[in-house]
This record gives structure tokens, C-alpha cells and sequence, in this order.
């Protein structure tokens, strides 16, 4: 198969980090601008810290285009200076494991350490997931848009069924598919250190 006719998929990285207590804030404005850093760099889609109030965990979340861009920004000069920093600050580190594509609509919630499902498994119910969504779309969406210019209404129809997939119906569906998905209870894989 030619590098060419590889098929790219975006690459995700996450990063779990305990902070000292009394240490929140500097690690806070560390990770903002770890995250300015990363949107600078080529083929980032997305960097976020996500933090839940009142503990001192932080995970940080770079989303990339491929898996090269994202081992760009992780070999950078940058994002190595704002893991020496943390690290000072910080009582545990983790990187865990890496996803691309279907994937981060598996991760299961406080559980991201856990083995994705085989690919088969993930395309089968995003297809189930996502088709229901598409005949209503065409149903009752499409038809009040067809006067829009062509852009806007392509923009239209991702824009409503990736939210929909990604804060509503996977939440869902891989909560009650829990058991046929993860069947050996979440196959947890050993997570790798920084």
C-alpha cells in the first residue's frame, strides 16, 4: 500500500496529571499556554485542559490532523519546557494511550487508560448510531434548508449530527452497549510514562 493511499485519520493525545495542592493556578496558566503553543503548530485541531472543580487532577487533550503533526508538537521544544515545568509542580504524570479517529467516542468517562474496541465493533455502532440521525435529517432538516447556497448548507448537516453524536447519542449508545463492547470489563491497558 502507498503512502498515498493510506488513509489519514486525526490523532489524538491525552495527558492525566496530578497537581500539588496550592499549585493549581501555576499549573493552570502553564497548561493555557501549552495549549496557546499547541494551536500554533500545523495540523492541530483542538487543545483543551479539562479539570474538574475542587480536585487536583488535570488532563490535557491535543488533538491533531495525523499522527505525524501530533508527534511534531509532542518532540516540540515547547510542549518538553511545559512538561519540565508541570512536572516541578506536579505529584504523578501520565500519558495515556493515544487514539485517532472513532476512538474518542469509545473512551469510557474517568476511564481513559481503557483499550478502545476492535474497529469493527466501533464502525458498526457508529453506523447504527448515525443512520437513525441521517434519515430524520433528510426527513425534516433537509427539505427547510435546499434554498441555501450549497456552503451553508453542507456546513449544516456535520455541524448538527457531530454534536449530536459526540455530546449525545455515543454517550448513550456506548453506555448501553457497555458489556458487547468491552466484554472482559474494559481490557485495560497499561498506560505509558512521560
Amino acid at each position: 500500500m502507498s503512502v498515498q493511499s493510506r488513509r489519514i485519520e486525526p490523532a489524538v493525545a491525552v495527558f492525566a496529571r496530578r497537581v500539588r495542592v496550592g499549585r493549581e493556578a501555576e499549573y493552570e496558566r502553564l497548561a493555557r499556554e501549552a495549549i496557546a503553543a499547541a494551536e500554533t503548530f500545523p495540523g492541530n485541531l483542538a487543545a483543551t485542559m479539562l479539570h474538574e472543580r475542587g480536585t487536583p487532577d488535570y488532563t490535557l487533550v491535543y488533538s491533531f490532523a495525523d499522527r505525524h503533526s501530533l508527534g511534531k508538537w509532542l518532540d516540540s521544544g515547547a510542549r518538553r519546557r511545559f512538561g519540565a515545568e508541570a512536572d516541578a509542580i506536579s505529584d504523578a504524570h501520565q500519558k495515556l494511550q493515544d487514539v485517532t479517529g472513532l476512538e474518542t467516542w469509545f473512551m469510557l468517562p474517568r476511564r481513559a487508560t481503557i483499550k478502545p474496541p476492535p474497529r469493527w465493533k466501533m464502525w458498526l455502532v457508529s453506523l447504527l448510531a448515525l443512520y437513525p440521525l441521517v434519515v430524520v435529517f433528510q426527513r425534516w432538516l433537509a427539505p427547510e434548508v435546499k434554498t441555501w447556497p450549497l456552503l451553508a448548507r453542507a456546513a449544516v448537516f456535520p455541524l448538527i449530527l457531530l454534536t449530536l453524536m459526540t455530546y449525545l447519542v455515543m454517550p448513550q449508545v456506548t453506555r448501553l452497549l457497555r458489556a458487547w463492547l468491552y466484554p472482559d470489563g474494559g481490557g485495560s491497558r497499561r498506560v505509558a510514562q512521560r
